[in-house]
């Protein structure tokens, strides 16, 4: 069973066995398994913040591991694993490189099912050196890593995220997954975003809307923001994106819910973090999303830029879904 847990003063001893720690701080830091797991630093907030941790953990034995500059830690059942590009002119390559050599490192260790990834990208609405958004020349080398590696570009993309920080490069984790039980969900009144048409970039951005991993019946969900179809609304209308992407996440948990026969919520989440592009929204959307999923709801805000520039805010997390005994069971 994998679980995760966001805090930012609860002491690392306190926990099982932890598969990865990523550390949402004022710089953003090479992995290393200095202290025994997987631990990577993401320049996410000031520097005279408190970082806040979001801490993967097994109730097994871990294993932690590096090769080919990705450090990871397993299970037996679940991979956390995470990498960082240093900084540069254009991303491309290097992207393409690392994301071939994480599939190969995953199918090498008996992984091969991505589950979730998180993508964070210093300048992501910048230009690069050849003139090309850096979002965009990020999305073409991840297309072509995944590609490469043989994923099935149309049904094997798992869920993800892909948005700005505070550091320089860019850095990625992820969940892989043994058995091939991943279940990925496209949300009903949006493009999959795979198909995205080309005014988007040379290749379109590579995740499924939804994951949902049945043997710990979590739900991940993607980077969600204020686009129908495949265009963004309410351009510089800050409740009206609000109001988007909150109807976006509503209709993709009952699109959920109705093909597994489960039930999930809006207050079922068990992490939810949301990045806001203005510092002075943040308020704002922190009393939006507290009205949506109560009080109870573990809740992180960063304030970073978003993929696409004219977004205000994109939303994610992780969800814990409910079955009957009669589902879970297969009917019997």
């Amino acid at each position: 069973m994998i679980d995760v847990a966001v805090s930012t003063d609860t002491p690392l001893r306190d926990y099982g066995g932890i598969l990865g720690v990523v550390e949402f701080g004022g710089q953003s830091r090479n992995p290393d398994l200095t202290a025994g797991y997987p631990t990577v630093g993401i320049a996410m907030r000031e520097q005279r913040e408190q970082p806040v941790r979001e801490v993967w953990t097994s109730a097994s034995e871990v294993t932690s591991g590096a090769r080919d500059g990705i450090v990871y830690g397993h299970d037996g059942t679940h991979l956390f694993g995470t990498f960082r590009l240093p900084g540069a002119e254009a991303y491309r390559e290097a992207t393409r490189s690392v994301y071939r050599r994480t599939m190969t490192l995953l199918h090498d260790l008996g992984y091969p099912h991505l589950v979730r990834m998180w993508n964070h990208i210093a300048d992501i609405n910048h230009t690069n050196a050849g003139g090309l958004e850096v979002y965009r020349d990020f999305c073409q080398g991840r297309a072509e890593g995944l590609e490469e590696a043989g994923t099935d570009m149309s049904a094997g993309l798992p869920a993800a995220t892909g948005i700005g920080s505070r550091g320089d490069g860019v850095v990625v984790y992820f969940i892989a997954e043994r058995s091939g039980a991943p279940l990925h969900f496209e949300n009903p009144r949006q493009v999959p975003a795979h198909r995205y048409p080309r005014e988007y970039g040379p290749r379109s951005p590579s995740f499924a809307r939804a994951t949902l991993l049945p043997s710990s019946e979590k739900l991940f969900l993607s980077g969600t923001a204020s686009i129908i179809g495949h265009r963004s609304t309410h351009v510089g209308d800050l409740d009206g994106q609000c109001d988007t992407t909150l109807e976006n996440i509503r209709l993709l948990l009952a699109s959920v819910s109705e093909k597994t026969g489960g039930k999930v919520e809006m207050d079922s989440f068990t992490m939810l973090k949301a990045y806001v592009r203005h510092e002075s929204d943040v308020p704002h959307v922190r009393r939006r999303l507290r009205e949506e999923v109560g009080p109870l709801v573990p809740l992180e805000l960063f304030n970073v830029d978003i993929c696409r520039s004219e977004l205000l805010l994109e939303i994610e997390g992780v969800l814990t879904m409910k079955f009957s005994d009669e589902v879970r069971g297969g009917g019997s």
